[in-house]
């Protein structure tokens, strides 16, 4: 009898399953009264007990339904989130997941007059999940972005001006070619901590500058592709596009394509293939690796930098024997 009370509370404490819950309506506030139901109707539509806001649990996911236009404006995260703020996700509750179906499609909006940060992870399959839009404000994205399966489809497309929008968390391009994870088509700032990994279709990179007036700020690896040509970052349109991370290549393509300013830290490095047993993002035997610069009067005897020890020694530009 103890032992199955003490299962029962096991059971009883333990989280529940996430759920899918389905939109019925366009042109609405993400908190709106009625909207969300568990059960999947035609476009736009559905049936079952409506979700009660707030009562999101974490790992649940908001798909669009075919509904547009549903608008961000607040937090869709799970549990109370403390110590969130501009370029700060804070600490405490859980992460959603908005996403669009192979069926019905839909999409979301996000302006950045709300100046919110939103716990979400974005996903999409055959229509745009998040459109950014605004000149005033700022935003906050805290939460992984994963490219589409339809082609030319950006999960995320931002075209906000003027105020700064950060990302904390991985971007990964689609599985259809041109599904870029991010499109950043703005001439306002946006600042990524994060990883950009090429998806598994061709020109399916995770972020792009979509804009010449684009400025994106990234601390993060950018990880080409071993499969198809996709680089991890890229810079097609000549904006500003500055990393500061470790440029994995892979066996089918670069880390970065286009215009892209590296200035590493000590730590970082540059990773090529050098056979057809490269594993990507391993360093080993089948890759060659390239430490960053320290600069020479910096580089001292037995000091590491990326993955190689220096060896130079006595300052003035002389070095002892065997280098990296």
């Amino acid at each position: 009898m103890k032992r199955l009370l003490t299962i029962l509370l096991f059971i009883l404490a333990s989280p529940l399953y996430a759920a899918t819950w389905y939109a019925t309506s366009s042109s609405v506030n993400i908190n709106a009264t009625s909207l969300w139901v568990p059960t999947q109707g035609a476009s736009c539509a559905g049936s079952g007990t409506a979700l009660v806001w707030g009562a999101q649990a974490n790992g649940d996911t908001f798909n669009a339904n075919g509904c547009t236009a549903i608008a961000v404006n607040v937090d869709p995260g799970s549990g109370t989130w403390t110590g969130t703020s501009a370029g700060n996700c804070g600490t405490g509750g859980g992460t959603t997941t908005l996403t669009t179906d192979g069926t019905n499609g839909g999409a979301f909006t996000y302006a950045t007059a709300t100046n919110i940060v939103i716990h979400v992870n974005i996903a999409a399959t055959k229509t745009q999940t998040l459109a950014i839009s605004g000149s005033t404000g700022g935003g906050t994205l805290c939460g992984n972005i994963t490219g589409a399966s339809t082609a030319s489809i950006l999960t995320v497309n931002d075209s906000h001006t003027s105020v700064t929008i950060y990302i904390f968390g991985n971007i990964t391009g689609g599985s259809a070619s041109g599904d870029y994870g991010y499109n950043a088509a703005s001439s306002g700032p946006i600042v990524l901590t994060g990883n950009s990994t090429a998806g598994s279709a061709a020109l399916a990179s995770g972020i792009e500058a979509g804009s010449s007036g684009t400025i994106i700020t990234m601390t993060g690896n950018c990880i080409g592709s071993n499969t198809v040509s996709s680089p991890g970052c890229s810079n097609s349109n000549n904006g500003s596009f500055t990393v500061t991370g470790n440029l994995i290549n892979g066996t089918k393509s670069n880390a970065i394509i286009g215009s892209i300013y590296y200035t590493p830290a000590a730590a970082n490095y540059t990773l090529y293939p050098k056979d057809s047993s490269y594993t990507l993002n391993t360093i080993n035997t089948h890759s060659t690796l390239m430490p960053t610069d320290p600069g020479v009067s910096n580089v001292k005897s037995g000091v590491v930098y990326g993955a190689g020890t220096g060896t130079y020694g006595g300052g003035a530009g002389l070095c002892d024997t065997g280098g990296w």
